[in-house]
């Protein structure tokens, strides 16, 4: 195993699951989950955080979102961040769509109800967190926000494999766009060069703009609480090496829900002033 692609989340449906049946005959559904949640910003302040998911769920899961899911309903996944590409039939233009295909699906609704937790409980709130380990795709290119906030922004590839109905392995690269902020962006900018192997602990977030046509666009990046560089450059060999660990997250930006329809990533413009190019997706 040469990659780390994990996301668990615990939310709420924000609509009944969609249910349908592929042309091969499998089951297949999408749910939309919201997560509430509590992460201190680059200032030190806790601050609350809400973020969409979309998730994808297959046959026995599929099966049984159908049978036992509603909208309001809390459930924890399990499972792995894909970026879905396809071509637009009439712009000619690519579509992307971010989306957790579903390992494992706990529901969590209690037959009785329980008494209501207040929001400011330390055992309230959701769970949002993704883990990666794989090599940048590019150096992290580090910037400052005109508060003065330090962010960089890079790419992180990871490898997944499996065998389909023949038997046979097939293998896909997931490409997956990463934010840090503050003295974690200044180590990162620092120590991780392109190909460097890294590990990136942190949260799902997806934000949304406008193009000049009026049309809205989505993009869904990994928001770095925690990183590691792995490894050792051959001309490091023979010399120790330590890892860089930091923690810390970015100031509160606002989240839309994901639709339905994928979509390109144009330039981009907000307090990080992450660039298509920063987006391997």
């Amino acid at each position: 195993m040469y990659a780390l692609n994990r996301a668990q989340i615990i939310g709420h449906l924000t609509e009944d699951p969609q249910i349908r049946q592929t042309p091969s005959g499998q089951t297949v559904g999408d749910l939309n989950i919201v997560t509430k949640q509590s992460f201190t910003n680059v200032s030190g302040q806790v601050q609350q955080g809400t973020s969409f998911h979309s998730v994808v769920v297959w046959r026995g899961l599929a099966d049984i979102s159908s049978r036992f899911l509603k909208k309001g309903s809390q459930v924890f996944i399990s499972g792995r961040i894909q970026t879905d590409e396809w071509e637009d039939q009439q712009s000619g233009q690519k579509r992307y769509k971010t989306r957790v295909v579903a390992d494992e699906m706990i529901l969590l609704d209690p037959r009785n109800p329980n008494p209501p937790v207040s929001a400011e409980s330390k055992v309230a709130g959701g769970l949002n967190q993704a883990e990666i380990v794989g090599n940048l795709t590019k150096d992290p290119e580090l910037r400052q926000t005109p508060n003065g906030d330090s962010v960089c922004s890079f790419g992180v590839a990871t490898n997944y494999s499996w065998k389909n109905r023949e038997g046979q392995d097939q293998d896909k690269t997931e490409f997956h766009n990463v934010v840090a902020w503050g003295d974690l962006a200044t180590s990162l900018a620092e120590s991780a060069k392109k190909g460097r192997k890294v590990y990136i602990s942190g949260r799902l977030q997806t934000r949304s703009w406008e193009t000049p046509e009026g049309t809205k666009r989505y993009a869904t990046e990994i928001i770095a609480e925690k990183a590691l560089a792995l490894g050792v450059p051959d001309s490091e060999i023979g010399s120790p090496i330590a890892s860089t660990e930091v923690r810390v997250s970015e100031p509160q930006i606002k989240s839309d829900p994901i639709v339905s329809a994928p979509t390109e990533v144009p330039a981009v413009n907000y307090e990080s002033e992450v660039k298509p190019e920063d987006l391997p997706f």
